[in-house]
């Protein structure tokens, strides 16, 4: 589908469902993008708004910051341009301008024509591996290598020399990490950018340094190649210190402040009593935010059910330390993209001993004791633990993972 096609009925379904002021709740979007063909996460996009963004010229956002502790989007047409869609083709996005948003710093770098068969591309390049979890979406068949291309690059940018740019100026180029089923390290090369006012480099391809016309290509303009991004600087850091105390968690932040990661057969064995559940997969972001904000008070108004909580967790965190005791490839490493770091995640079951519901994000300090700092759901720990090494675990496989392909991925 051409970007026209794409934009026009972008603003199709925006004006679907826009108030009188002519704005739109992002809630609902996704789904009814992905209803008339479009899936933004195969366009190379994580997050709707990042995807709507790349439009400035024919969509306008809003964000909503004033009652909830996370913002809320709204969209909007441009309607001094929306004569122009049919007739003004748009033959390529113009760079995001956004700060600190890991997950869009390479395309606010980069020009991908068509992400999802770069992506496709990579996947049948690279030694063999399952890059999806229990159910596999064709319209966006390889989440977790997409998501591990946007981390590493974000990783790379943050590590001096390792985005590489050849002499002349004309190429870029970086390591993906990944490597072929004979061990040679995969390349994505590009050069530089043509349309002005666009992203500064246009991608060529992935390649095997001296491997037909890219490999070439990279041989012959960089000399050292592009090395792998980086991660730790002492192996010790991969594996728990059993001998270190018990973790220290912010549990007014991993409870209240995340009760919606939570299971919700979990949340209605603990709910306050004066608190009606609801089903919250369709509310708009509004109503879903404001639900939760009213369960979270709910719990902290209830000091027993905060404690139950609480103890169940700190139950499941006494397993998880014994298991951490008898395997120690019970911690998993994980890149932390949030805080650009290194951590070791904790299986966490809070129904049953033999599930694992949620995973704890812990941080060795100076002092030697371990920071709880949140927890992630599966997929979301798993996408920042395969950026270090494909985990070796029996608790975190993605096979196992249920996911909500429209899940972000925001602490």
């Amino acid at each position: 589908m051409d970007n026209t096609t794409i934009l026009k009925k972008t603003i199709k379904v925006l004006d679907s469902e826009k108030n009188q002021e002519g704005w739109t709740d992002l809630a609902p979007v996704g789904k009814l993008l992905k209803d008339a063909g479009i899936n933004y996460k195969a366009e190379g996009y994580q997050k709707l708004k990042d995807f709507l963004e790349s439009f400035p010229d024919n969509i306008e956002l809003k964000a909503d910051t004033t009652s909830y502790k996370v913002p809320v989007y709204y969209a909007r047409s441009r309607s001094v341009h929306s004569s122009k869609t049919g007739s003004s083709p748009v033959t390529q996005r113009p760079a995001v301008n956004r700060q600190n948003q890991s997950i869009s710093i390479l395309q606010k770098w980069a020009y991908m024509v068509d992400f999802r068969n770069s992506v496709n591309t990579l996947k049948e390049i690279a030694a063999p591996e399952r890059w999806y979890y229990k159910t596999q979406n064709p319209d966006h068949p390889y989440p977790i290598l997409a998501k591990y291309l946007f981390y590493t690059f974000f990783r790379l940018s943050k590590e001096m020399n390792k985005l590489c740019v050849s002499s002349s100026g004309q190429y870029a180029a970086f390591n993906t990490g990944l490597v072929n089923k004979i061990y040679e390290p995969i390349y994505a090369l590009f050069e530089k950018n043509r349309n002005p006012g666009y992203q500064n480099w246009y991608f060529l391809g992935f390649c095997m340094s001296g491997v037909d016309h890219w490999g070439k290509l990279l041989a012959s303009n960089f000399n050292p190649l592009p090395q792998r991004a980086h991660y730790f600087m002492n192996p010790a850091e991969l594996i728990y210190n059993i001998q270190a105390p018990e973790p220290q968690l912010n549990w007014d932040h991993i409870i209240l402040e995340n009760i919606a990661r939570f299971p919700r057969n979990f949340i209605e064995e603990n709910k306050p009593s004066n608190f009606t559940l609801k089903d919250t997969s369709l509310m708009p972001t509004l109503e879903k935010a404001e639900y939760y904000n009213q369960l979270a008070s709910a719990i902290e108004s209830d000091s027993k059910k905060f404690r139950t909580i609480t103890n169940r967790l700190k139950d499941s965190l006494y397993l998880s330390l014994k298991r951490v005791e008898w395997n120690y490839k019970t911690a998993i490493p994980m890149y932390y993209p949030l805080k650009n770091n290194l951590s070791l995640l904790l299986p966490l079951s809070l129904i049953d001993d033999d599930v694992i519901d949620l995973a704890l994000v812990t941080e060795l300090t100076q002092s030697g004791n371990y920071l709880g700092h949140t927890i992630l759901p599966l997929d979301w720990a798993y996408s920042n633990a395969r950026l270090i090494t494909r985990p070796d675990s029996d608790w975190l496989v993605a096979e196992k993972i249920e996911t909500e392909e429209e899940g972000e991925d925001d602490d």
